[in-house]
């Protein structure tokens, strides 16, 4: 799931990094994320995982590090990213 949450980093924004480079907690902002940018970031992952971020996760935080959005993906659908980190395992 981060390879993927990074291919949409990549395709989403223009950051001053490639997505393969940052590390999971390192702060997007200070990368160049914009809030437009956390925005469109934030839709795409929605798209891709097909899931529907709560209201109250539509924050600054939440797109703040790979490891946030991780986290937001995680607590709307658990299974997903339990499953991906067994077939990585």
């Amino acid at each position: 799931m981060m390879t993927v949450i990074r291919s949409l980093i990549d395709r989403e924004l223009r950051l001053a990094l490639p997505a393969a480079e940052i590390a999971p907690r390192a702060d997007l902002y200070a990368l160049g994320l914009t809030p437009y940018g956390a925005i469109c970031l934030l839709l795409a992952v929605e798209r891709e995982f097909s899931i529907e971020l709560p209201r109250e996760m539509l924050r600054r935080e939440t797109a703040r590090s790979i490891e946030a959005i991780l986290e937001a993906v995680q607590a709307v659908r658990p299974g997903l990213v339990a499953a991906e980190w067994r077939e990585a395992a």
